[in-house]
């Protein structure tokens, strides 16, 4: 039997020894629904791959089962008809012999060296029109190994969870790279440990609030990272605007959100906020529940909405769920294409992205993957979008100016202590690092006013000379 993922890769126990099917994104029970009856007695296993970090529990599986003696890839019927990157990482490792990505089993070279020798020869990539022809071609062995191998599954060392506020978290970050770096460092120090849906742990955060300021849609700061190139983005993106559903998958966000039971909710959205600019109803939802009560295979992506607020467009996004070590780069991405297209259709300018994620997690897969970003000493700072303060020292109070990033003075406060001002500060603050640093300065001032030394904001006070003076005087 599948011991890894069995949830989600069907098996046939009946079959003595035949073909493992591998769809890349295709949905299993869809495939096996294409096969013929003689194709499918030929058929002992069919799973999808997602990610590269699958391969291993693919090779694991194996080993387990090794009257799965031929591996048959299903080449994806998308717009561009390529395969899915991840069997081009797998097809690559049989040629190479080597795995490139972080290890998850304790895989000798002896064992990757007698799997790529095997399978090197005993694979085949088939077209969906061509599968029931091809399988009924390939001639099985019986085994492609003599002896089941239980390989011992590596265990990634995490470092302790630190408590948390359990849910409501946020980030703002000006670029979608840094978000998803502040998003891997929030989950990797707090995320709860627990089961998935897909058989394997993962770290889970609930409602991560995740705001984009000012990413180029045109000059994505993801590419080179995960691998992701500017095609991938833009094809990815393309596909939530497009209508077709690829043959073999339950439902496209593309589809769903583009031709919702005869819907175009793109055509609505631009309707509804051409008609009322200050509308509050430009929704639109991909979650069907006539279908995703009934089935596992359910989108992750569930609702958007915009609002327009000074002729700009905001563009909000809620998943139910979100890989963000894998899937947050490319869905933030689909998200922004959106918020193009619906800029271009109204004459409006961009405004913010939100994610918003129920469950924001990383799987197991990616626990060695996340370690460096959490090693890593890296302050983010963002500018706060209520303004800046200006704290002056005046005979015998702090004058504290609240002026917009503009340069405009909003409001005026005025106090003794840092303690006195901290309440009326702290609702002007949107930013921790920036009630960090009036913290910083408001002690500082407190001291200059109670020492009589001078005050200026963003210098350090000269403690030392004042120190001399008094004890010179005594």
């Amino acid at each position: 039997m599948i011991k890894y993922y069995n949830s989600v890769v069907l098996y046939n126990k009946f079959i003595d020894s035949g073909v493992g099917l591998i769809t890349g994104w295709k949905t299993p029970s869809l495939v096996e629904k294409i096969l013929d009856d003689k194709a499918k007695k030929k058929v002992v296993s069919i799973g999808p791959l997602y990610t590269k970090n699958g391969i291993n529990f693919v090779i694991a599986n194996l080993f387990l089962n090794p009257h799965i003696s031929h591996l048959v890839f299903l080449e994806d019927s998308n717009v561009d008809n390529s395969m899915n990157d991840a069997i081009k990482v797998f097809l690559s490792l049989l040629d190479k012999e080597e795995i490139n990505f972080q290890e998850k089993f304790a895989f000798s070279k002896e064992d990757i060296h007698e799997f790529c020798s095997y399978f090197k020869k005993h694979h085949s990539v088939v077209p969906r029109k061509l599968l029931n022809e091809e399988l009924k071609k390939i001639t099985v062995p019986s085994n492609w190994r003599e002896n089941v191998k239980e390989i011992e599954k590596l265990e990634i060392e995490q470092k302790d969870i630190l408590t948390s506020e359990k849910m409501g978290f946020m980030i703002r970050a000006n670029t979608v790279a840094e978000s998803w770096e502040r998003s891997i460092r929030l989950i990797g120090k707090y995320g709860n440990k627990k089961l998935s849906d897909y058989d394997e742990k993962q770290l889970e955060l609930i409602n991560l609030s995740i705001v984009i300021l000012s990413e180029d849609l045109h000059n994505p700061t993801m590419v080179g990272k995960l691998g992701i190139t500017k095609e991938e983005i833009e094809s990815y993106a393309t596909g939530l605007l497009s209508k077709e559903k690829p043959d073999g998958v339950k439902y496209t966000y593309g589809s769903r959100f583009r031709n919702y039971q005869g819907v175009d909710q793109l055509e609505y959205l631009t309707k509804i906020l051409q008609d009322k600019e200050y509308t509050r109803r430009a929704v639109s939802t991909l979650w069907d529940p006539t279908i995703d009560s009934l089935t596992d295979e359910v989108p992750c992506i569930d609702l958007y909405q915009a609002v327009v607020q000074d002729q700009k467009l905001y563009m909000t996004a809620y998943l139910r769920a979100n890989d963000i070590y894998n899937g947050f780069p490319r869905n933030i991405y689909g998200v922004l294409k959106i918020q193009e297209e619906l800029c271009q259709r109204l004459q409006l300018k961009k405004g913010y992205v939100q994610v918003i994620a129920g469950s924001a997690h990383i799987y197991e897969r990616n626990f060695g993957d996340i370690i460096p970003f959490l090693e890593e000493k890296k302050l983010f700072c963002n500018e706060d979008e209520r303004g800046y303060f200006v704290i002056e020292n005046q005979e015998d109070t702090i004058d504290v100016s609240l002026c917009n990033k503009e340069g405009v003075l909003e409001k005026k406060l005025q106090g003794k202590t840092a303690n006195s001002l901290r309440e009326a500060c702290c609702e002007l603050i949107s930013e921790m690092d920036h009630a960090y640093y009036m913290g910083q300065e408001l002690t500082k001032a407190e001291i200059a006013l109670k020492t009589g030394i001078p005050y200026i904001q963003d210098r350090e006070l000269p403690l030392q000379k004042t120190l001399v003076k008094s004890i010179k005087k005594r």
